[in-house]
């Protein structure tokens, strides 16, 4: 049988049940294992170099958090519920040429900035290495298309074993952030090109080709990669929105009250963000699910499936929000010392709020299912533009809970956008 077809055949079959748990399970593991091994850098850093390498590392993490956006371009979600308009050679060159695009800014940025020639080197390889994050993502999302999130979760375990365990040992033996990165960025490029490039190519077979063209309804034909990155452009807006949000109010609320005030409440969401964290994993697990049933015109096993992801999010914040209530001030005691426990109370509200946004996710991926990417954007803005407003005088309202309260004003205004806009296309898509 033709390879082709075969490959075809395996991306239109329904998954069994235990296909889907299987790929739910991987892909919630190997990310949280990855995740974690990344927040473990930030605390080892401490007790290996000290508080200026901290430092250093922290300023590498907030620019390249940045920057990496110009190269995910908002692509994954797209690439995985399309129906065969791209092929996987149009999204592994779009996503190499993206991410060059990326590290020329960043790099650009980084000079332009004037740090010390220590801090200048480890930020550029720092940025190397947080780029390899979006070059297997596009693996990641042939692999999805596969049924395959076993591969991909299995990546991310060794890529974060290989990450803490090179960090502990260059960094307790140099002492130097600049060769540390260096040997993580090494590892973690050797696990993509020994492991997640062959086995994508086993389920799609592909290579870089820039010149490839697509047939319009008109009878021109248009570069792939200009008619990609035409029809991402408002994804990649309404990425670039969506996490602008959360930080307004953060900002607002360290030039109202101070950096301290500030640290307390990023210590308290820090562990409330895990809910977004796990339902993203569940729900990007039925991406592919979601587009085959709408292309399929099976509109009850889709109201279905949405129904039920529904439940399961609610389900997992109200458990979250009750052992916040129950735990919450004896865990962040635990972790951040005495300190912490006059704003323990502040764990509940930023669990819910973390729910409303990991919601306001879930519905943005099927947004991007259907298509509707000027919706997206559209509620995107209107929540950073909400928070823009609201913040200032939210802060001066309530003091360090109206960062809560702007935060719900915010994503209510994006989540009452996303629904209408859901509703609004599902009917079109089902008549």
């Amino acid at each position: 049988m033709d390879e082709k077809f075969q490959i075809n055949e395996q991306l239109h079959t329904e998954p069994t049940a235990s296909v889907i748990q299987s790929n739910m399970l991987w892909n919630v593991i190997g990310s949280f294992g990855f995740i974690g091994a990344q927040w473990a850098m930030t605390i080892l850093i401490v007790h290996l170099a000290g508080y200026s390498e901290s430092g250093i590392l922290s300023l590498g993490l907030s620019l390249t958090n940045v920057f990496t956006n110009v190269a995910y371009f908002c692509v994954r979600n797209f690439q995985v519920s399309d129906q065969n308009r791209y092929t996987a050679d149009t999204y592994v060159t779009h996503r190499v040429i993206m991410t060059v695009i990326a590290i020329l800014l960043y790099t650009g940025f980084v000079l332009v900035n004037g740090y010390d020639r220590y801090t200048t080197t480890f930020l550029i390889l720092f940025m190397l290495y947080r780029v390899s994050e979006a070059l297997v993502d596009v693996f990641h999302g042939i692999d999805q298309r596969a049924w395959r999130l076993d591969i991909a979760g299995r990546s991310f375990l060794i890529r974060g074993i290989l990450t803490v365990l090179s960090f502990v040992v260059a960094l307790k033996l140099t002492g130097n952030l600049v060769i540390t990165t260096l040997v993580m960025l090494c590892l973690v490029y050797a696990v993509i090109l020994l492991y997640d490039v062959p086995k994508a190519r086993r389920l799609d077979c592909f290579s870089l080709r820039v010149r490839e063209t697509l047939a319009c309804e008109n009878g021109r034909t248009v570069n792939t990669l200009l008619s990609l990155t035409r029809e991402c452009m408002p994804l990649f807006l309404y990425a670039v929105c969506l996490n602008a949000i959360v930080p307004i109010p953060r900002y607002f609320l360290e030039k109202m009250m101070g950096s301290e005030i500030l640290g307390f409440y990023a210590s308290v969401a820090i562990p409330a963000s895990v809910i977004q964290l796990l339902s993203s994993y569940v729900f990007t697990t039925f991406t592919k699910l979601f587009a085959d049933h709408l292309a399929a015109g099976r509109k009850a096993a889709f109201l279905k499936l949405f129904r039920n992801l529904s439940v399961a999010i609610i389900a997992l914040v109200a458990l979250a929000t009750a052992g916040s209530l129950l735990l919450g001030e004896w865990v962040l005691v635990l972790v951040f010392t005495e300190e912490i426990r006059p704003y323990t109370y502040l764990l509940a509200p930023t669990v819910l709020c973390c729910g409303l946004i990991a919601y306001i996710w879930f519905l943005g991926m099927l947004l991007t299912v259907m298509r509707d990417r000027m919706g997206l954007f559209i509620g995107a803005a209107a929540g950073a533009i909400t928070a823009a407003i609201v913040s200032v005088p939210c802060i001066r309202t309530w003091g360090v809970d109206g960062v809560n309260m702007a935060l719900f004003i915010s994503n209510g205004t994006n989540f009452l956008v996303f629904v209408l806009r859901f509703i609004q296309k599902f009917k079109k898509a089902t008549m």
